[in-house]
């Protein structure tokens, strides 16, 4: 077992992007995603009857300028260095199929076994490029993916019917609310796909950095987390759970059964996958900190506190999406009022005049009163954002 030489690569790795722009939440899913892109179908984590490989599909969700593909290039070009095989940035549901069988691989564990696997990640800036629009077929394929079947089979015009053993699949992109719910065919937001990606909404760039620098110190740690990405790369086998992480996990279940955090129906399928979310999370904070494959109820707590501040902007990336026509208006009101905090109510109406009617404007503003996060100072004529 080879000694660390830092105490935690996740931790690490946000101190080595500190004085980057995008925010620490793109950044820590970052991490997360390129720990897993080299953990692969190699490692597992079993729960009685269940085996769950460290496979996320993480999605950074936010405007253009909010630094999704800032956040990771650090992470693609730490995997690019390890020898880690992507898919195209651009493919069809064949092709994409003939890479995952082409990179078929074995490694040998501790235990003498040999860990026979296909493992490969999907690294996308711009996820709609790969998704493409309304394409079925893919959004089935990468479900089918998700839980790492021991065979996979698909049917494909060229060669009829490939087999796949021990697929793996591993997910990084970036889009904006916008390109999400075009890519995504009408009724399957929320389920199917979606219900499986862990979104990481932000609304803007962290802060402004005018001229990035890598100081000595970063150049050290840049170090340090190569060798030690190299050494988490060579882990393989099984990972196991100590008796306070069963009980720490035992108090959340419970909790999470009795008390959805969710009041957005999109979220409704989201929500049944957290568990399975969680023990792949905890798994690769174990990783992160570790060669043992021990994960403990540090690591399962990381992962909640993870995921539950996930999950607080979580519905945001569904915003204007349903049956009420004014309901994508509405948002962007909604969005320029917050940025404002207080706007002339005329001011207002001229940046939606392409958008909204005199009448329109009005339903819109008196329903996001109604909600509580408005304010209409009629006598100043003006439109306050209270929360």
């Amino acid at each position: 077992m080879s000694q660390r030489r830092l105490p935690d690569w996740i931790e690490g790795f946000l101190a080595y992007t500190d004085n980057t722009e995008p925010r620490r939440s793109y950044r820590s899913w970052v991490a997360v995603s390129t720990i897993a892109a080299v953990l692969q179908r190699k490692c597992v984590l079993k729960w009685g009857r269940l085996d769950f490989y460290p496979n996320l599909y993480i999605v950074l969700v936010g405007p253009p300028a909010a630094r999704k593909g800032t956040a990771m290039q650090e992470g693609k070009r730490m995997l690019t260095k390890m020898g880690i095989q992507f898919s195209a940035d651009e493919t069809s549901r064949e092709k994409f199929v003939t890479s995952l069988k082409e990179c078929a691989t074995g490694e040998q564990g501790p235990d003498g076994k040999l860990y026979y696997h296909s493992s490969l990640t999907i690294f996308s800036t711009e996820l709609t490029v790969f998704l493409g629009y309304e394409d079925r077929d893919m959004l089935s394929t990468l479900c089918k993916l998700f839980d790492c079947e021991e065979r996979f089979e698909a049917d494909t015009h060229k060669r009829g019917k490939e087999e796949i053993p021990n697929v793996w699949a591993n997910l990084l992109g970036a889009t904006t609310p916008a390109q999400l719910q075009a890519s995504l065919p009408e009724g399957a937001i929320g389920s199917g796909f979606a219900s499986r990606v862990i979104f990481v909404y932000e609304e803007d760039k962290e802060r402004a950095v005018i001229k990035p620098v890598i100081t000595p110190e970063q150049e050290a740690i840049e170090r340090d987390l190569l060798v030690d990405l190299g050494d988490i790369r060579n882990l393989c086998g099984e990972f196991t759970t100590t008796q306070p992480f069963e009980d720490l996990y035992t108090e959340w279940r419970n909790d999470a059964e009795s008390d959805s955090p969710f009041s957005n129906t999109h979220l409704e399928y989201y929500a049944q996958r957290r568990p399975t979310h969680l023990f792949k999370l905890a798994t690769i904070f174990s990783a992160s900190r570790s060669d043992e494959r021990v994960v403990t109820e540090e690591d399962l707590g990381r992962a909640i506190q993870l995921l539950h501040d996930t999950e607080t902007k979580m519905s945001q990336v569904f915003a204007g999406v349903g049956s009420n026509p004014l309901a994508g208006p509405q948002l962007r009101v909604l969005r320029i009022i917050r940025s404002r905090e207080s706007i002339p109510l005329q001011e207002l109406s001229d940046m939606m005049s392409d958008d909204l009617g005199y009448n329109q404007m009005a339903e819109v503003l008196n329903s996001l009163q109604q909600m509580g996060k408005i304010l209409l100072d009629v006598p100043n004529k003006k439109v306050l954002y209270v929360g």
